[in-house]
Protein backbone atom coordinates (compact mmCIF):
# COMPACT_ATOMS: atom_id res chain seq x y z
CA UNK A 1 0.00 0.00 0.00
CA UNK A 2 1.27 3.36 -0.91
CA UNK A 3 -0.05 6.37 1.45
CA UNK A 4 -0.20 9.75 -0.38
CA UNK A 5 1.58 12.84 1.10
CA UNK A 6 -0.07 15.90 0.87
CA UNK A 7 1.12 18.60 -1.75
CA UNK A 8 2.51 21.62 -0.46
CA UNK A 9 -0.04 23.16 -0.93
CA UNK A 10 -2.32 20.92 0.99
CA UNK A 11 0.02 21.00 3.95
CA UNK A 12 -0.06 25.21 3.76
CA UNK A 13 -4.09 25.24 3.63
CA UNK A 14 -3.93 22.70 6.86
CA UNK A 15 -1.47 25.06 8.36
CA UNK A 16 -3.62 28.44 7.91
CA UNK A 17 -7.06 26.19 8.60
CA UNK A 18 -5.86 25.16 12.23
CA UNK A 19 -4.56 28.48 12.82
CA UNK A 20 -8.16 30.04 11.55
CA UNK A 21 -9.76 27.09 14.09
CA UNK A 22 -7.78 27.94 17.33
CA UNK A 23 -8.58 31.82 16.50
CA UNK A 24 -12.24 30.97 16.34
CA UNK A 25 -12.01 28.64 19.27
CA UNK A 26 -10.71 31.74 21.29
CA UNK A 27 -13.42 33.73 19.69
CA UNK A 28 -11.35 36.10 17.99
CA UNK A 29 -12.36 37.15 14.15
CA UNK A 30 -8.80 38.06 12.89
CA UNK A 31 -5.35 36.62 12.74
CA UNK A 32 -2.33 37.43 10.59
CA UNK A 33 -0.63 34.65 8.79
CA UNK A 34 2.81 34.30 8.01
CA UNK A 35 4.47 32.59 4.60
CA UNK A 36 7.15 30.25 6.11
CA UNK A 37 10.23 29.34 4.84
CA UNK A 38 9.86 26.41 2.17
CA UNK A 39 6.58 27.63 1.55
CA UNK A 40 6.05 28.26 -2.43
CA UNK A 41 4.93 31.90 -3.43
CA UNK A 42 2.99 29.98 -6.24
CA UNK A 43 1.08 27.89 -3.27
CA UNK A 44 1.03 30.99 -0.68
CA UNK A 45 -0.96 33.31 -3.48
CA UNK A 46 -3.23 30.35 -5.10
CA UNK A 47 -4.62 30.06 -1.27
CA UNK A 48 -4.76 33.79 -0.21
CA UNK A 49 -6.82 34.26 -3.87
CA UNK A 50 -8.94 31.26 -2.50
CA UNK A 51 -9.48 32.87 1.05
CA UNK A 52 -10.32 36.10 -1.00
CA UNK A 53 -13.04 34.48 -2.75
CA UNK A 54 -14.81 33.47 0.32
CA UNK A 55 -17.71 36.16 1.30
CA UNK A 56 -17.12 35.71 5.02
CA UNK A 57 -13.55 36.18 4.63
CA UNK A 58 -11.42 39.26 4.15
CA UNK A 59 -7.59 39.34 3.25
CA UNK A 60 -5.54 42.18 3.52
CA UNK A 61 -1.89 42.07 2.31
CA UNK A 62 0.62 43.55 4.96
CA UNK A 63 3.33 42.48 2.83
CA UNK A 64 4.47 39.66 -0.10
CA UNK A 65 4.75 36.88 3.07
CA UNK A 66 2.12 37.80 5.97
CA UNK A 67 -1.79 38.90 5.44
CA UNK A 68 -4.50 39.85 7.88
CA UNK A 69 -7.29 37.62 8.08
CA UNK A 70 -10.40 38.67 8.89
CA UNK A 71 -13.99 36.80 8.99
CA UNK A 72 -17.78 37.62 9.83
CA UNK A 73 -19.00 35.74 13.51
CA UNK A 74 -21.28 32.76 12.63
CA UNK A 75 -24.49 33.04 14.38
CA UNK A 76 -23.39 30.09 16.74
CA UNK A 77 -20.39 31.96 17.85
CA UNK A 78 -22.35 34.53 18.79
CA UNK A 79 -24.56 33.54 21.35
Amino acid sequence: MILAFPSPYERLSRRVSRAIQAAVQHRRQQLVIVRQPGEAQDDWSRLMTRLAGEAAMRVISITADDVLLSWRAQATEIA
